[in-house]
């Protein structure tokens, strides 16, 4: 055999069995994962450590798919995605490796992805074809003669939106400086000012030396056939030689004196810069082959961080100086490091922040740490790592294949990943003998391996350094000669039609398929049991098998409150499980929480169907089936005995979830724009635009003033008042997965606890309303804009039909008019249920350009054409969104929802026939709705304040975003 084993052991923890292969003549490392899970999963990875900022391995990993020797079509990814059953398919870089993970239950499907994804990264088609390089990294982009020269390319727009964020700017400036002259002091996404410095020969280079099989690290896990997967692999490891040296990535750890660095980050011209600085002391510790330290420095900063009662991040809010606080220890690949960060700050609090620190530490060290804290944080670790072995919100292969490189990469035994009860088993012999407290002193207070960054806000500054590239790009224009300005425009002009050319038929049938002999109808029935409790409430059960685990919802009926009322609740449902209670300190009850449970939180949740809404005001908790009592307990206390007097707390809690709110503007804006223009023609997208979209945001921000204010106790009062009216018996309802025997034992316990509470009327439902339709524009500090339209089809019949055509629009008609052609990262298209319709784009260099390919789509449409195979390749690809696994817990959530929006298990069997039968007929159809939708629509853009500004006719509303 070509592939020798040496070694295998029994994984109980992932409950796998490992075998851990060779191949004799390249070296290639190869895991077995052996277990009965039919989502099966592969992935090869490879050492991909950078040597600058252009973001060479980043833009390898995007280009390996633009095509290869077996699959010569331009997208063979694209391809796979329209039609494959993937459960998973994606590649990812990281700050040293590079990887191509897909999973998929279906067998020949499963190889198929397989043979793919192998030629794509040993037979890639970047070598005769610079213009993949010039799509995916970069190009010098000029249409015309006469058009002002600038640069395209989707990586390069990418890392404009990924690095305007401060935290992504702060994390690379830590890196720099904690880690100089090694790998890790470079952006291996690529900063934006280098990335044009990538010259094809360097690109060529790096994947010759780098992506040979003698550097790869190769998993296959799950129930699949083992002899054709080898083979797969046999096929590309054979003949290809012993390849470079190999590349070592356990790196001596270079020391760094303690020194401070500033950096600037931009915030919107004529912005208030007070209080939007970020600081950070980072510290390194430890390296891949200390597992156990990695762990045990994990719990300690659970411990002095984990929440806003944790002793040090206490102390920090205490201090008043910043508006949000966050800590963690993170493995970035062969080494690993402490942050400690300030958010919504001064530079000038560095000396107090770093004082702060210090002196609480100390203090730690000197009292002991609580060891019931420490319980806590051991348990919630645990309670979350037995969880994920039966998750499926991410394939687990993919998850475990991901978590055997964190020592694999380095050359040390990937088996010593996949374990933890053995770990934090050792950690508990521990933590009594002072385990944790010399931690703290040996890798935070004597630590000398450390540095400070102050990241200076800066208005205007990202404008300022676009005008000057622009000024730079255009002098580099007037210094070439017209000849070789039109070697720029024949350039871009072949690039433009390699784009826009069809492949090759023939191209495309060499992509392997699935036949429709592979599909079927048939769909998992969710059950969901109704019955009363408590007199006239409702239970609802969702029987699954949860490996011992119960997940308990109450849910408080909520229709009679206003749409003002809703913002306020969705307020409470974030503090009202970490305020002090009648029989606890805030301290106590988060001790309490993740000593006995795996979490209790709170939401509001609105419901759509024919005949109105149905909105709740849940709390959810969730506990191994030993610790119910205790889950029930504390769930008791959250519901009826908070105390909401606490101002500080509260402050706290409410710049927090700002300090989330403005993450999110830079990490996923189109959700939010697609969010805020879709509630302007939606009622239910309304609610949901008042409870977690801009409108919750701005919300938030006015409390904060007010909460800072005289104006503080009408805060307290109105949430007290909302508090007290959701404590009435005739609202509670709930929800419980797991099985029926836990069930018949749960409802008398919920019933005991909740039996006293007082009943009052229920006033009469409130009719909510949309938005006003209107154009709206976000002036963001970013070089890239997240362009959103949005409407609604009344009436309208969803069939199969529509979700084959949202597939066929998002990865045909949209990925190439808006990414390839036009340069953005991405773009989506949404047609659900209800009618309601969302387009938008994500971290894009155009705006105009891309509502006008959203007009464009009902041409596409009514011009669209397929043949069989091609019409088939969309069908496959749209059952495997419907058909993604899902766990035991996603399983009884989708039973709960499916009762409330008026789905039955009988009416997904027919969508799904209904999928099967589409014809071309049905599809092109479909250029009326979108006639329709297309017809004023409602607009929401997050975006550049030039590109806005120069159409800011087009626009109702023109407001900064923060």
């Amino acid at each position: 055999m070509v592939f020798k084993l040496i070694e295998e052991r029994l994984l109980e923890d992932i409950q796998s069995y490992g075998k851990l292969y060779e191949h004799e003549e390249t070296g290639a490392q190869v895991l077995r994962l052996e277990n009965d899970d039919p989502n099966k999963a592969f992935m090869i990875a490879f050492k991909t450590p950078p040597y600058n900022d252009n973001g060479i391995a980043h833009i390898l990993e995007h280009s390996v798919l633009n095509g290869s020797k077996k699959y010569p079509t331009k997208e063979p990814f694209v391809e796979l995605v329209k039609g494959s059953l993937n459960t998973f398919v994606n590649a990812m870089t990281y700050p040293d490796k590079t990887l191509y993970p897909v999973a998929s239950t279906n067998q020949q499907d499963f190889q198929n992805l397989m043979a793919v994804y192998l030629d794509a990264v040993f037979q890639p088609k970047l070598y005769e074809d610079a213009q993949i390089l010039q799509q995916e990294g970069w190009h010098y982009h000029l249409e015309q003669l006469e058009d002002e020269l600038i640069y395209k390319g989707v990586v390069y727009n990418e890392m404009k939106g990924a690095l305007a964020a401060p935290e992504q700017q702060l994390f690379h400036d830590v890196m720099r400086h904690l880690y100089p002259d090694t790998l890790y002091s470079f952006e291996s996404g690529g900063v934006p000012k280098a990335i044009p410095s990538l010259t094809q020969e360097e690109f060529a280079a790096f994947h010759k030396r780098y992506y040979h099989p003698s550097q790869s690290l190769t998993v296959l896990y799950g129930d699949l056939d083992d002899a054709a997967a080898f083979e797969s692999l046999e096929e590309y490891f054979t003949g290809a030689g012993k390849g470079a040296e190999k590349v070592n990535l356990a790196i001596d750890v270079p020391f760094v004196e303690d020194h401070h660095i500033e950096e600037l980050y931009s915030i919107a011209e004529g912005d208030d810069a007070t209080d939007k600085d970020f600081l950070a002391l980072a510290w390194h510790t430890n390296v891949a082959d200390d597992i156990l330290e990695g762990f045990g420095l994990g719990v300690m900063m659970d411990v002095l961080f984990g929440n806003n009662q944790a002793p040090v991040k206490k102390a920090l809010l205490d201090a008043g100086f910043a508006g949000d606080i966050v800590a963690y220890h993170e493995s970035i690949g062969y080494f690993s490091m402490i942050n400690i960060i300030a958010k919504y700050t001064q530079t000038e609090h560095l000396d107090r922040f770093k004082q702060i620190v210090e002196d609480t530490l100390k203090q730690v060290v000197a009292e002991g740490i609580d060891q019931e804290l420490v319980m806590a944080s051991l348990n919630a670790f645990t309670f979350k790592q037995k969880e994920m072995v039966i998750s499926e919100s991410n394939p687990r292969g993919v998850l475990y294949a991901i978590t055997a490189m964190q020592t694999w990469l380095y050359d040390l035994n990937p088996f010593d990943s996949l374990g933890f009860t053995s770990y934090f088993d050792e950690l508990r012999t521990r933590f009594e003998s002072g385990y944790f407290e010399e931690l703290v002193t040996n890798y935070l207070l004597e630590n000398p391996h450390r540095i400070s960054v102050a990241l200076k806000a800066t208005p205007g500054l990202n404008d300022r350094l676009e005008a000057e590239q622009h000024e730079a790009l255009q002098a580099y224009k007037a210094s070439l000669s017209q000849e070789e300005i039109q070697t720029i425009v024949d350039t871009t002009q072949a690039l433009i039609k390699r784009q826009t050319t069809p492949d090759r038929e023939e191209d495309l049938a060499k992509i392997p398929m699935l036949t429709r002999d592979d599909l079927t109808t048939e769909v998992e029935d969710y059950p969901l049991e109704v019955s009363q409790f408590l007199g006239e409430q409702v239970f609802y059960h969702a029987p699954q098998f949860t490996a011992g685990i119960d997940y308990v919802e109450l849910l408080y009926r909520i229709d009679d409150f206003s749409a003002d009322e809703l913002k306020w609740l969705s307020l409470l449902s974030q503090i009202i499980n970490k305020l002090a209670t009648k029989h606890y300190s805030s301290k106590e009850l988060q001790t309490k929480i993740d000593l006995y449970t795996g979490g209790i939180d709170a939401a509001v949740q609105a419901f759509e169907k024919e005949g109105g809404l149905s909105i709740y005001f849940t709390i959810r908790g969730k506990a191994l089936e030993e610790m119910d009592s205790h889950l029930l307990d504390l769930m008791h206390e959250i519901a009826v005995n908070v105390n909401l007097n606490d101002v500080e707390e509260i402050t706290n809690i409410v710049q927090r979830a700002i300090s989330v709110f403005e993450q999110r503007m830079n990490y996923r804006a189109d959700l939010l724009a697609s969010q805020r223009a879709l509630s302007q023609v939606s009622v239910a997208s309304k609610l949901t635009e008042l409870l977690s979209g801009l409108d919750q945001y701005y919300f938030l921000k006015e409390v904060l003033k007010q909460l800072k204010s005289e104006q503080a106790a009408e805060v307290i009062e109105e949430v007290q008042n909302l508090y007290s009216r959701l404590a009435n018996k005739a609202r509670l309802n709930a929800f419980y997965i797991g099985s029926q025997e836990r069930k018949e034992k749960l409802v008398p316990m919920i019933e005991e606890r909740f039996d006293d509470l007082a009943i009052a009327t229920i006033g009469e439902k409130v009719i909510h309303q949309t938005g006003e339709k209107q154009k709206e524009a976000f002036i963001a500090a970013q070089d890239v804009n997240y362009v959103a339209t949005a409407n609604a089809v009344k009436p309208f019949e969803y069939k199969g039909s529509n979700q084959v055509m949202m597939k066929i629009l998002n990865y045909d008609y949209l990925w190439n008019t808006i990414r390839v052609q036009g340069g953005a990262y991405g773009a989506g298209h949404a047609l659900r249920r209800n009618g309601n319709v969302t387009f938008a784009s994500y971290r894009d260099p155009n705006l105009v350009n891309t509502l006008n390919v959203y007009q464009g789509v009902p041409q596409y449409i009514q011009e669209f054409t397929a043949n069989e195979e091609a019409l088939l390749k969309y069908i496959i690809g749209t059952l495997s969104d419907i058909d993604q696994p899902l766990s035991a817990a996603d399983k009884g959530h989708q039973a709960f929802v499916m009762y409330h929006i008026g789905l039955t298990t009988d009416e997904r069997r027919r969508f799904k026939e209904q999928v099967l039968n589409t014809t071309l007929e049905d599809l092109q159809q479909m250029a009326v709705i979108y006639e329709q939708v297309l017809t004023n629509p409602a607009i929401a853009v997050i975006g550049n304040k030039t590109q806005i500004e120069a159409v800011k006719d087009q626009f109702d509303v023109i407001r900064e975003l923060y």
